[in-house]
């Protein structure tokens, strides 16, 4: 794979990179000038400029981390007398170049009256000569100071940092007395407070109501009650409880006995054991139950012994035991009859105990209510206590804070005395002009090519004027009537020539006008090169100067006449003493002659129109040299009398708009332009031209090659006589 063969965008961007080293090639002159101009006026401003003194110094700003933990207006709240964080930072940067702390600085070091100004504009010129630069992600700072003096640069870059702790310092112990007295007022308040809730407490002792020494001053004591209401209480809901049982069951054995009598009655109290409750049945009635009892045992043992029933024992024995029964019948009716009673007195006792029992509850509900008051007001009390005594040590601890020594910066490195100015850096400045010049320059070049309208590249020729380009000379050829066929030069014109010869039919053009927008173009020699090249190819080749302003045609081929076009036009001479052959096979030149006081009409002449109309005849091509188009009206005389003309011009010389000018011209006098010559092409410097002349220099010496080595030109013109004419092609 061949790697030379580049792509078209590799190309397209080579051929851009290539347009602006043109650029730069083409206006070297502007941007060496405007380079010099910076470079010099940047050497001349940094001679003039007043040496500067740099001091710096570096420290670190402490934080002050829990200065102060105050709880004002409640605990919990507290004060934030320095801000923590990235603004607490910059906050202090900005201080530092306060005008509060510049002032300082000023009064400290006697500027105002060393610089005759008032403190306020001292600070402020000081404000123009500090700079300070936190280091990203820490805590320190450098700050340099830049004066004319280097004494003082160093005095101030110190000051600025004294004066600035020494502001921090006194804002902070502020920032803290005032932090200070708020707690001791709040203490203040809280000790009022509390010492009102202990009175409440001792109020409650003082009642009475409680045993003394249940509290003390340190709020530790708690309300002691003796427990003499509950028991009370308790006592009597058990007596309430035992005579609610007693008189129920009293109800159920008198609704029972008020139905029983006699044995029935006995049975009864006696199965429910009434008998033996002495709360119900009496002495004598537990006797004569016992009698009753022992007697008919007695009787039964009787009757086991053999005593018969009506034995007198056992008749006497049944006789006492029917009076013991009666007796105890009777005392169980009283029995009966007295347990009614006693129910109503159980009854009455019920409602006693029943009163006594609401009344002890009432007291003993005011009584709980009366500890628990107590017993809010002591944990108030010790709240508050606790509270106040927190207070109280927090105050003690920043009065001790506020007298304990704090740092508030560390610094690393002193300002020292500047041995050598920072500014002017000649060296940098230097190289920053010629950098800044080189580049100004480059701009300059870039900005006049982009308002300069004149064509450029052989694409903006033919674009701008419609034309085909047929010959792009290079910059500086010479005469090859002089330097022979075998210059360099000679095949920029061979190409040229071979266009014109392509289109020569297509024209039917022999009589070519070469023309330019203005003077200085290089028409006429671009003619001249042109006619010799025609004539090296065989043709019978005639140069005409008709620039009868004026002439130079001649003088390119080193001829001298004092006849020529204006001698012919004027009818002095015929066509034949008027047309000199040069040194040069094929070669013949019809000089301009003697400069005519109207040109324009000699041009505008019947007798102009029959030598065109002659030397077409006579001649395989007429190359006839014209003043410039927009000069003088010759030219357009000559272009319409013409088979057809070529337009000269060179690039970066001329508006598009006047060559446009010239193009109709030519147009509107009947002309027909073959096309477009770029004269004085830089081909070495431009790739828009590279490609058709690269290998100029390559073909006009290449092997094998024959060219007839230009003769000499004659000392003087010579006419050609009429026995010449026929062995010359009967070109006359």
């Amino acid at each position: 794979m061949d790697t030379s063969v580049n792509s078209p965008k590799q190309m397209e961007a080579m051929l851009h990179a290539q347009d602006y080293m043109q650029i730069l090639r083409s206006r070297w002159k502007t941007i060496l000038l405007v380079f010099l101009l910076v470079f010099v006026s940047s050497a001349v401003i940094t001679k003039m400029m007043t040496p500067k003194y740099m001091s710096g110094m570096t420290f670190e700003i402490k934080q002050p981390r829990d200065l102060i933990n105050v709880a004002v207006g409640g605990e919990g709240n507290p004060i934030a007398a320095m801000a923590d964080g990235g603004a607490y930072m910059q906050t202090q940067f900005e201080i530092l170049v306060s005008q509060q702390n510049l002032i300082a600085v000023a009064n400290k070091l006697d500027l105002p009256n060393e610089w005759q100004m008032d403190e306020t504009t001292a600070a402020n010129v000081l404000m123009s000569m500090i700079r300070v630069m936190p280091r990203k992600n820490t805590n320190l700072v450098d700050i340099t100071v830049t004066t004319n003096d280097p004494r003082v640069s160093q005095q101030v870059c110190q000051a600025v940092v004294d004066c600035y702790k020494e502001l921090r310092e006194e804002k902070e112990n502020a920032v803290i007395n005032e932090a200070i007295n708020k707690r001791y007022e709040v203490l203040r308040s809280r000790q009022d407070e509390l010492e009102r809730k202990a009175d409440v407490v001792r109020q409650y002792i003082r009642s009475g109501k409680y045993i003394q020494g249940m509290w003390s001053d340190a709020g530790h004591g708690v309300p002691v009650s003796t427990g003499a209401e509950e028991q009370t209480l308790q006592q009597l809901n058990n007596s309430k409880l035992t005579l609610e049982t007693e008189i129920a069951q009293m109800t159920v054995h008198i609704s029972k006995l008020q139905d029983l009598k006699d044995a029935e009655l006995l049975s009864y109290v006696t199965r429910t054991g009434l008998l033996t409750a002495e709360s119900y049945c009496s002495a004598k009635v537990r006797e004569l139950n016992n009698r009753f009892t022992e007697e008919e045992n007695n009787r039964a043992q009787m009757l086991l012994s053999g005593y018969g029933q009506r034995h007198p024992n056992v008749l006497r024995l049944d006789e006492q035991h029917k009076s013991t029964r009666e007796q105890l019948y009777e005392e169980l009716v009283g029995m009966r009859d007295a347990m009614v009673d006693q129910l109503d007195v159980k009854k009455s006792e019920l409602q006693n105990v029943e009163q006594r029992y609401v009344e002890a509850r009432d007291r003993l509900r005011d009584k709980t209510l009366e500890d628990q008051k107590v017993k809010n007001a002591l944990q108030e009390y010790a709240a508050e206590k606790a509270r106040y005594d927190k207070l109280e040590n927090d105050y003690i601890a920043d009065k001790m804070r506020l007298m304990a020594p704090r740092t508030s910066l560390d610094v690393y490195s002193r300002p020292g005395l500047p041995g050598a100015p920072s500014s002017p850096n000649y060296r940098l400045n230097l190289i920053v002009g010629a950098v800044v010049g080189l580049l100004a320059g480059i701009v300059v070049a870039f900005i006049s090519n982009y308002f300069d309208t004149s064509i450029k590249t052989l694409e903006d020729a033919e674009r701008s004027m419609g034309l085909p380009v047929l010959g792009v000379i290079p910059q500086d050829a010479g005469l090859l009537i002089l330097q022979g066929g075998d210059s360099p030069d000679a095949e920029a014109y061979r190409i040229l020539r071979t266009n014109i010869e392509l289109k020569k039919d297509l024209y039917k053009a022999t009589t070519i006008a070469v023309v330019s927008a203005n003077a200085g173009e290089g028409k006429t020699t671009t003619l001249s090169n042109l006619a010799y090249v025609f004539s090296q190819a065989g043709y019978s080749t005639l140069m005409m100067d008709a620039d009868l302003r004026r002439p130079r045609l001649a003088r390119y081929a080193e001829l001298k006449s004092d006849v020529g076009l204006s001698t012919y036009l004027a009818g002095a001479a015929e066509l034949k003493d008027v047309v000199f052959q040069t040194g040069h096979p094929n070669l013949y030149m019809l000089p301009s002659g003697p400069i005519p006081t109207d040109p324009s009409g000699l041009i505008g002449s019947h007798r102009m129109q029959k030598l065109i109309s002659e030397v077409s005849r006579r001649f395989d091509i007429v190359l006839i040299d014209s003043p410039p188009v927009l000069g003088v009206s010759d030219a357009s005389l000559l272009v319409s009398k013409a088979d057809a003309t070529l337009l000269v011009l060179q690039p970066r010389k001329m508006p598009i708009k006047a060559l446009l000018r010239a193009k109709s011209l030519v147009q509107n006098a009947g002309g027909q332009i073959m096309g477009l010559v770029m004269n004085n092409v830089d081909i070495s410097g431009d790739t828009q031209y590279q490609y058709y002349t690269t290998y100029y220099s390559y073909y006009s010496k290449g092997e094998g090659r024959t060219e007839p080595k230009p003769s000499s030109p004659k000392p003087g013109p010579k006419s050609v006589a009429k026995t010449e004419i026929k062995q010359q092609d009967d070109l006359y």
